[in-house]
């Protein structure tokens, strides 16, 4: 959402932004938490969230995350 096409550096940092209790991987919780703090729309964070964890597990790996921001 707020990361563009970058660097894996850049998404790493992102992604450790949205991991909020560093354990390798982004909840939706966490996901909400953190877009939410930037007035976006509870339904478009859900889809985001979606969208990003392609095995459906109910979490991101930063694989997912950066092959979703990659792509």
């Amino acid at each position: 959402m707020s990361a563009t096409k970058g660097s894996s550096d850049d998404l790493r940092s992102e992604f450790d932004r949205l991991d909020g209790d560093k354990d390798g991987h982004i909840t939706l919780e966490e996901f909400r938490a953190y877009y939410s703090k930037a007035n976006k729309d509870d339904t478009a964070i859900s889809k985001a969230f979606t969208a990003i964890d392609s095995d459906k597990d109910g979490l991101v790996t930063f694989e997912e995350f950066q092959r979703a921001y990659k792509d």
